[in-house]
């Protein structure tokens, strides 16, 4: 797994603890997850910022992908 991966599935992790998070993913497919705590700049062109989207495709499985800066993490 790469850096990248890793660091997105544990922002991942760390925004679904946040109710607004789970929400806004929920009613509107994406969500933007902010964090002061990661320090390595240059492992993310925007280190601070996750962008989690969620993307149904298909209906008859009823489980959605989601993905944080284009890394599948559930």
């Amino acid at each position: 797994m790469s850096m990248t991966e890793e660091i997105c599935r544990w922002a991942y992790a760390k925004a679904m603890r946040l109710e607004h998070i789970r929400q806004a993913l929920e009613d509107y497919g994406r969500a933007v997850f902010i964090d002061d705590g990661l320090e390595d700049t240059e492992i993310l062109p925007v280190p601070h910022r996750f962008v989690l989207s969620r993307v149904d495709i298909s209906h008859a499985s009823g489980h959605p992908l989601t993905y944080c800066n284009g890394v599948r993490v559930a």
